[in-house]
C-alpha cells in the first residue's frame, strides 16, 4: 500500500520508514488502513441507500487520510444524489487537486461543466429555499409552502427542501402530504434523520380520535284512527280504570326515565366531554411541541444556509486560485517561447492577492523578465505605426507600454511618442500633458528637449 509522508510530503511503498527523510511511518499506515476501513462501510451503506450514515463514514475516511481521493469522490456523489451539487463540486475540486492522474472526479465536473442548464436549476432551488426561509421566519407559511414546491419542482433530490416542506405540511396539519415528502426523502436517504424524526411526529398523530357522537334514534308512536262506533255503549266503568292504570304507567315511566334513563345518559355524556377535552388538550401540547420544534429547525436551517454561502465562497475561491496558477503556468510557457507580447498580457491579467507565497515570488520573477521585453517592443510598435500615421493602434501600444512598468528609457520614449501621437490626433491638451511629463520626470533627457519644442509649436 502506497501512501504519502506526512514530513516530506513524498509518495512511498509499503515501507516501515521513509526513504527521503528516515522517519518511523508505521503509524501512518495504521491510520490509512483505518481510513479505507470507513470507506469500506461508507461504500456499503451508499447502495442501501443509507446515505446520511455512509457520508458520515466516509467524511471519517477522509479525516484520517486527506489522500483518499476514492472516499471523496463517493463522498462527492451522496452530496450529489441528495441535491446537494455545491458540495458535491466542492469534495471533487478537492480529491482533483490532491490526485489528477485517473481521478473520477475530473469526470464528474466535465459533467457538470457541459450542463450549464443543471448548475442554472440547482442555483434557482437553492433561491427558492433561501426565500423560504425568509417566509418562515415571517410566519408566512402559506408563501413558503409555494417556494418550496418550486424548489423540489426544479430540484426533486433536494432533500433538505423536502424536509422543510414536510415540517410546513405538519404545521398546517396536512399530515398526509407531510407523509408524502417525508416518504420521498427516505426513498433517497433511509437513514436522514429530520425525516425519521417527523416520520415519528406523524406516527403518533390520530387523526381519528375526535368521532361525533350518535344519538338514539326513537320512533314517535303512531296515532290511531278514530273509528265511531255503530252505537254508543257505556264503558265508563272501564274507561275510568283504563286512566288509573294510565297514569300509574306514566307515573312509573317517569321514576324510571328520572332514576335510571338520565343519569346514564347525563354520565355517557360528562364521559364524552372529558374524553373531547382530553384529546384537545393533547392536540394543544402536540401543537405546541410543532411549533416550538419548527423555531428551532429554523435557527437550525439558518444556520446550514449561512454554512453553504461560506462553503460557496470557498469554492469560488478554490476554483480563483486555481485559475491563476493556470494563468501562471502559461505565462511561463509563453516566456519559453519568447513571446513576450502574450506572456504580459497573460501576467496582467493575474490576481496576485489570489496566489500563495511561493507563487507570489514566481509572479515576481516572471514580470521582472517579461514586462521590460513586452515594454520596450510595444514602444517599438507604437513608434513604427505613428510614422505610418496608424495612430489608434500607436496609441494603444504606447499606453500599453506605459501599463508593463517599463525602464526609465523606454519610458520617457512611450511618454513622448504618445504626445506626438496626440498632437497628430488634434488632442492639443492630451499632448501638452505628456511633454510636459516628460520635461517634469525627465529633465536633461533628448526626450525632454524634444518635448519643449513640441510644446512650443502647440503655442
Amino acid at each position: 500500500m502506497a501512501y504519502i509522508c506526512p514530513y516530506c510530503g513524498k509518495k512511498i511503498e509499503d515501507k516501515k520508514r521513509c526513504n527521503i527523510c528516515n522517519r518511523d511511518l508505521s503509524w501512518v499506515k495504521k491510520i490509512y488502513e483505518k481510513s479505507i476501513r470507513y470507506y469500506n462501510k461508507g461504500y456499503y451503506e451508499a447502495k442501501e441507500s443509507n446515505l446520511t450514515t455512509a457520508a458520515t463514514y466516509l467524511n471519517k475516511a477522509v479525516y484520517y487520510n486527506k489522500y483518499n481521493t476514492h472516499a471523496r469522490n463517493l463522498l462527492g456523489l451522496i452530496h450529489y444524489e441528495m441535491g446537494n451539487i455545491g458540495l458535491a463540486l466542492k469534495e471533487w475540486i478537492i480529491s482533483l487537486s490532491l490526485d489528477k492522474d485517473n481521478n473520477l472526479a475530473m469526470e464528474y465536473i466535465d459533467r457538470l461543466q457541459n450542463a450549464p442548464k443543471t448548475l442554472v436549476t440547482y442555483k434557482d432551488s437553492i433561491s427558492l429555499y433561501n426565500k423560504a426561509l425568509v417566509y418562515l421566519k415571517q410566519n408566512n407559511n402559506d408563501m413558503a409552502i409555494i417556494r418550496l414546491k418550486k424548489a423540489v419542482g426544479l430540484n426533486a433530490n433536494l432533500v433538505e427542501a423536502r424536509n422543510l416542506l414536510a415540517l410546513c405540511y405538519i404545521k398546517e396539519k396536512q399530515f398526509y402530504k407531510a407523509n408524502e415528502q417525508i416518504k420521498s426523502v427516505l426513498s433517497i436517504d433511509r437513514t436522514n434523520l429530520k425525516a425519521l424524526k417527523y416520520f415519528r411526529v406523524l406516527s403518533k398523530e390520530d387523526t381519528n380520535t375526535v368521532k361525533p357522537y350518535e344519538l338514539e334514534y326513537i320512533p314517535k308512536q303512531s296515532k290511531g284512527n278514530y273509528v265511531k262506533p255503530s252505537r254508543v255503549i257505556n264503558r265508563g266503568h272501564i274507561l275510568a280504570a283504563y286512566v288509573v292504570y294510565f297514569i300509574i304507567g306514566a307515573l312509573g315511566m317517569f321514576v324510571i326515565q328520572t332514576s335510571l334513563i338520565l343519569p346514564n345518559k347525563t354520565k355517557n355524556y360528562e364521559t364524552e366531554i372529558v374524553r373531547l377535552k382530553d384529546s384537545e388538550t393533547k392536540l394543544t401540547n402536540l401543537l405546541e411541541t410543532v411549533r416550538q420544534e419548527t423555531k428551532d429547525e429554523i435557527g437550525k436551517l439558518e444556520e446550514q444556509n449561512q454554512k453553504l454561502l461560506m462553503e460557496k465562497q470557498d469554492i469560488e475561491l478554490t476554483t480563483s486560485k486555481m485559475a491563476q496558477k493556470e494563468k501562471l503556468t502559461q505565462a511561463e510557457n509563453l516566456k519559453n517561447s519568447r513571446e513576450w507580447l502574450q506572456a504580459a498580457e497573460v501576467l496582467y491579467n493575474v490576481a496576485p492577492s489570489l496566489l500563495t507565497e511561493d507563487l507570489t515570488v514566481s509572479y515576481g520573477e516572471l514580470k521582472k523578465e517579461v514586462y521590460p521585453r513586452a515594454a520596450k517592443l510595444l514602444c517599438e510598435e507604437g513608434y513604427r505605426d505613428l510614422n505610418n500615421n496608424e495612430l489608434v493602434d500607436a496609441r494603444s501600444k504606447l499606453e500599453k507600454s506605459i501599463l508593463y512598468e517599463p525602464a526609465s528609457d523606454i519610458l520617457r520614449k512611450s511618454l513622448y511618442y504618445l504626445g506626438r501621437t496626440e498632437k497628430a490626433g488634434g488632442n492639443t491638451e492630451k499632448a501638452k500633458y505628456y511633454f510636459n511629463t516628460v520635461i517634469e520626470q525627465h529633465s536633461g533627457t533628448s526626450e525632454a528637449k524634444w518635448a519643449a519644442g513640441e510644446l512650443k509649436d502647440l503655442q
